[in-house]
């Protein structure tokens, strides 16, 4: 979602079926995580529109990926006053688009 008007779907499908894995950071607060492909920008792309909640047993989150040399990385990232767990990934997360008009995360 936040890719999408950066890397084209079919480029996208590749990357992720294809990807190397570079690493994962825990950082207490949420998580970087970052792998590689040639089909992604050398140039720095910031991606954080359209925002995006995620939400998994009343835990919120929010996302914003950093593309740059071939690299992808997610940050993912605590939304609200419980803090992401270690395992948040093994979990079931929905994701939706943030509505700014009603100021609801």
């Amino acid at each position: 979602m936040l890719v999408s008007n950066q890397v084209s779907s079919e480029k996208l499908t590749d990357i992720i079926q294809n990807a190397e894995f570079v690493g994962y950071e825990y950082t207490g607060s949420g998580y970087y995580l970052t792998v590689r492909h040639p089909n992604l920008p050398k140039d720095r792309i910031v991606c954080s529109k359209p925002i995006i909640v995620g939400e998994s047993e009343n835990i919120q989150c929010g996302f914003v990926v950093f593309l740059e040399n071939n690299e992808l990385t997610i940050e993912c990232h605590s939304w609200g006053e419980l803090e992401i767990p270690e395992n948040f990934r093994e979990k079931s997360i929905q994701l939706r688009e943030f509505d700014e008009s009603q100021n609801d995360y």
